[in-house]
């Protein structure tokens, strides 16, 4: 059994990043005479960011894995279990937002989509759907949450199932 765990120097940083935010945020709302937009930012931020950091100080005390991999298969934490026959492929995809970042990702292909979705919450139903119309792939998992690197998962899934096809 292969288990990567969520980066816990990156749930860290986030979490001070989100009362940073929610310091400003609260100095910008208690400020006097504070112009009409950054006051609405300080009051939309305050909670926003008040919730990042409860999610990722829940991430930095309760340590539970992101992914599990296994002779039989995997269980994401968010996305829940396939098997291995389930899987078609899988691939670095990697995202470029702007021109100075990229966002990677491991890419799974699934042989019969519909049938996992079937099964699937309607949350996650939600967020595939839009991520089709993005043209994402069937299922990603965010290497940012991994706590290793695409390739590091990739060879951990082909160590488990031998016959996974990897695409370029």
């Amino acid at each position: 059994m292969t288990v990567f765990y969520p980066s816990a120097l990156r749930s860290a940083a986030m979490l001070v990043g989100s009362v940073i935010f929610v310091a400003i945020g609260v100095w910008v709302v208690s400020s006097d005479d504070v112009p009409l937009v950054p006051l609405v930012a300080g009051i939309v931020g305050i909670p926003m960011f008040c919730a990042a950091g409860v999610f990722f100080f829940g991430r930095l005390v309760r340590r539970r894995p992101e992914l599990v991999l296994s002779d039989a298969g995997l269980v994401h934490r968010q996305s829940g279990s396939l098997a291995w026959h389930e899987v078609a492929h899988a691939r670095v995809f990697v995202q470029r937002p702007s021109a100075s970042t990229k966002v990677r990702y491991v890419q799974i292909g699934l042989r019969d989509p519909q049938a996992y979705y079937a099964r699937s919450s309607w949350w996650l139903r939600l967020m595939v759907k839009a991520n089709n119309k993005l043209g994402y792939g069937d299922l990603n998992l965010a290497e940012s949450m991994l706590g290793a690197s695409a390739e590091e998962v990739i060879r951990a899934m082909r160590h488990h199932y031998p016959e996974l096809v990897v695409v370029p």
